[in-house]
C-alpha cells in the first residue's frame, strides 16, 4: 500500500508529473471503490473517471492536504450516488454503502481466503468500516468524512463489525 505520507508529498510539489503519479496510485483504489458501489465495472470507471475529473478540478481548493484521501473517496462516493439515483434500474442491485472486497494481508492463501469470507458476510456498513480502517488505513474521523456518518457511529460499527467476526470465527 502507498503511504499517504507520499502522496501528500506529491500533492505539495504541485507539478504534472506528481499528480500523474498520484492518478495512476488512486484510480485502482477508486475504481475498485466504485465497482463494489455499482456492481457493473464499465459504469463504475465511467464514475471513476467523472470522479477524476472533480478531482482535478477541485484538488487546487482543498486546503488541507492531508484530507485528500477522504475527499477523493468521497468524491467517488457520490458520484456512485448520483448514478443510482438518476438510474432507477441500479437501485434495486446496489447496495450504496458497500466497499470493495478487502485484499487481506494474511500469507497463507486458506488463512486469506477464509478472512475474506467472513467479512463478505458482515452488513454492507460494517463491511465498509472493516476495508476502510484495517486495509484501506484510514482513521474513524476519516472514515465518518468519506461516509458522511458520525465518528460515533463509526466506532459502534467497527465494534459490532470486531464482534460480528469473533462470532464467525467461533471465539
Amino acid at each position: 500500500m502507498i503511504n499517504k505520507v507520499y502522496i501528500e508529498y506529491l500533492l505539495l510539489k504541485d507539478d504534472k508529473k506528481s499528480f500523474a503519479e498520484i492518478i495512476s496510485i488512486i484510480h485502482p483504489k477508486l475504481l475498485s471503490f466504485a465497482t463494489n458501489i455499482l456492481k457493473d465495472k464499465s459504469i463504475a470507471q465511467d464514475a471513476v473517471q467523472e470522479s477524476l475529473i472533480n478531482i482535478i478540478k477541485g484538488v487546487a481548493k482543498l486546503k488541507d492536504h492531508k484530507k485528500f484521501h477522504a475527499w477523493i473517496y468521497q468524491v467517488t462516493r457520490n458520484k456512485c450516488l448520483d448514478i443510482i439515483r438518476k438510474n432507477s434500474k441500479y437501485k434495486k442491485d446496489c447496495e450504496i454503502d458497500a466497499i470493495a472486497e478487502p485484499q487481506s494481508k494474511a500469507t497463507n492463501h486458506d488463512e486469506q481466503h477464509d478472512m475474506m469470507r467472513m467479512i463478505n458476510q458482515l452488513p454492507p456498513k460494517q463491511k465498509n468500516i472493516i476495508q476502510l480502517f484495517y486495509y484501506d488505513g484510514f482513521s474513524v474521523r476519516e472514515i465518518a468524512e468519506i461516509l458522511t456518518i458520525p465518528a460515533g457511529t463509526i466506532k459502534s460499527l467497527l465494534f459490532d463489525a470486531r464482534n460480528n467476526l469473533k462470532q464467525l470465527f467461533g471465539e
